[in-house]
């Protein structure tokens, strides 16, 4: 098979039974070159992306340096040609796995790796990084802005607060629009998704699953992705642990158990601790030239790869992502998980699905994303500096160019059960849309040249609309129950502006309820969840904690703001099964893969 552009190429390969010891000792012999398990290079090698990306050939820096080949079998041919004609060759060569050859690199070259992934993004342009949270122009603007509004309070206070009311209910009501619009579009079942057949001419599809203190749920981990429906010797799955995280580093070598895992450990220090970093560090060693995203507590939907991967073939080079919807299965774990999974299901069945039809920037979830590795090299990947790097994401692709859609195979996920650790990842979130409109609003001007108007106003209305909406939901709730308590004291003051602004907070928040309802009743029937509809009776509460989390990320984001809050997850402690590859037909939802319907798709 003839070689072509490394991202955009099925691999020809023979190590189809997954061991590559055993395929590249056969090459060495047939080569005439030995073998070896271990790769040395010394202290100074440090080698191109190119070259790590395939894992085909290392050298150490100094003269005279033993040099290292992983032979492709499409290139055995003219390998053997040229070591006939370059025969003293073969005393400095040795024949190694492409897998021992990428960990010698690693090591090496792990503290330079891990410096051109921090600077990857702002190599590419500065002012996409959230390595600032704000510029200098952006706090003199805020600056004076807040000066205005207080000169603004002292001067006219009701007329202020009037507009200030009136802004926010601007943005809250968008929202609400936008739960009507998903809620008209939902269907009453989960469409049939495409797949892609066969798998002569699949190609190579990295699998990136960051770990931090998970060693309790790596089987549960391996025995998801285990079962998902993709040759093995295309699988490339990249399991991401940090150097001093010692458990999950040890839990996940034990397991994993060689090809197609690799653990990528992360070196300390280096950049912030958070998960992009870790993404866009194990992203230099990725293979393949499509990449997902997974969580430790993930479990997949067998035939996920498959429908991605059929789903970029009917469209052009301009989709760059596809967001698969994420389906919280431990629902019974109390109210706050319950609600979580109610909120879930209208983003992912309903929000997301509604933007991508309308063409309009992602909010992409943090999991479940399937790329093509080239976009993503060409935007410059993850944001290391922003704790919210799904959001940034789909915002950066769009100024590129580029446009993100969903599919219908979903992602068994687990919800923080308690308060405490929703909290913790709410604000995380909340703080890191607001980075990310920081970033995307430096240069208002040139956003507008790049995506257009209207995409603008989809963004602002989404990534700003959801913060605005949780500040403002708690002064919308508290009307309502001011004018119950003097329901004679707002018309007797005499003032028409008040009243209609009275007025105004209540239909929002009316119906912001009543789209909130009528969006999760038809997500929740799509995938046969009618019995969770009950819990939207504490959705108050619900967005009231919300209002509390946004407050607490302004606070993280001006003392710290690039601080990963950890959300810990319980696992269920799926025992490992044996690796399963075959041909996923729609009828079958795959061994392992519990609360499939009988279609298979819900």
């Amino acid at each position: 098979m003839a070689r072509v552009d490394p991202f955009d190429r099925p691999v020809a390969t023979d190590v189809a039974t997954g061991d590559e010891e055993a395929v590249y000792r056969n090459r060495a012999r047939r080569l005439g070159l030995s073998y070896t398990s271990y790769v040395d290079l010394g202290p100074n090698a440090y080698s191109d992306v190119s070259v790590i990306d395939r894992g085909m050939f290392a050298m150490g820096a100094d003269a005279g340096a033993p040099a290292y080949l992983a032979p492709d079998e499409t290139l055995m041919p003219a390998i053997g040609h040229w070591l006939s004609v370059h025969p003293s060759a073969r005393a400095r060569l040795a024949v190694a796995t492409p897998t021992t050859i990428r960990a010698a690199l690693r090591h090496t070259g792990e503290g330079r790796y891990a410096s051109a992934a921090r600077d990857k993004l702002e190599s590419l342009d500065p002012s996409l990084s959230a390595r600032r949270t704000v510029t200098l122009a952006q706090v003199v603007a805020a600056c004076l802005a807040v000066a205005a509004i207080a000169a603004a309070l002292m001067l006219a206070p009701v007329a202020t607060l009037l507009i200030i009311n009136l802004a926010a209910a601007v943005f809250f009501l968008g929202v609400t629009f936008l739960r009507f619009a998903a809620a008209g579009h939902v269907p009453d079942h989960p469409p049939r998704p495409p797949l892609a057949t066969g798998s002569d001419e699949l190609p190579v599809y990295t699998v990136l699953v960051p770990l931090l203190h998970e060693a309790h749920i790596v089987g549960q981990l391996l025995a998801g992705l285990d079962g998902l429906d993709w040759p093995r010797d295309r699988l490339d799955i990249k399991l991401i642990v940090e150097e001093d995280d010692v458990a999950t580093r040890a839990a996940a070598t034990r397991l994993a158990g060689g090809a197609p895992y690799e653990v990528i450990v992360v070196p300390a220090g280096i950049g912030p601790r958070t998960k992009p970093m870790a993404l866009q560090y194990a992203m230099t060693f990725a293979r393949g030239a499509f990449v997902t995203i997974y969580d430790a507590e993930d479990r997949p939907h067998p035939g996920q790869l498959r429908e991605a991967y059929a789903t970029f073939q009917r469209h052009g080079k301009d989709l760059a992502c596809l967001q698969a919807p994420i389906v919280i299965d431990n629902t019974d774990a109390g109210l706050i998980a319950l609600l979580f999974a109610i909120e879930y299901a209208t983003v992912f069945d309903g929000i997301l699905p509604t933007l991508a039809r309308m063409r309009l920037p992602l909010p992409l979830g943090g999991t479940s994303n399937h790329f093509r590795r080239a976009a993503i090299d060409r935007i410059g990947g993850w944001d290391p500096y922003n704790v919210t790097e799904d959001a940034d994401l789909g915002i950066r692709l769009a100024r590129f160019g580029y446009r993100a859609a969903t599919i219908t195979l979903p992602t068994r996920e687990e919800a923080p059960a308690a308060i405490g650790p929703w909290m913790r990842q709410r604000t995380r979130w909340f703080k890191g849309w607001m980075q990310t409109w920081l970033v995307s609003s430096r240069h208002p001007v040139r956003l507008c040249r790049e995506i257009g108007i209207r995409q603008v106003a989809g963004f602002n209305l989404v990534g700003l609309g959801m913060i605005v909406s949780a500040l403002a939901h708690p002064v919308f709730l508290a009307t309502p129950i001011l004018v119950t308590s003097d329901p004679f004291a707002l018309w007797q003051d005499g003032d028409p502006v008040i009243a209609a602004m009275v007025g105004l907070n209540i239909f929002n928040l009316v119906a912001g309820y009543v789209a909130m309802a009528m969006l999760a009743r038809r997500c929740l029937a799509m995938r046969n969840r009618d019995w969770a509809i009950s819990a939207l009776v504490w959705l108050p509460l619900y967005w009231l904690l919300m209002g509390v989390a946004c407050l607490r990320a302004l606070g993280q984001l001006v003392r710290r703001p690039h601080y990963w809050e950890k959300t810990p997850h319980v696992g269920q402690r799926i025992a490992r099964r044996p690796p399963v590859n075959r041909v996923l037909r729609p009828a079958d939802s795959g061994p392992g893969w519990r609360g499939a319907s009988a279609s298979g798709l819900r």
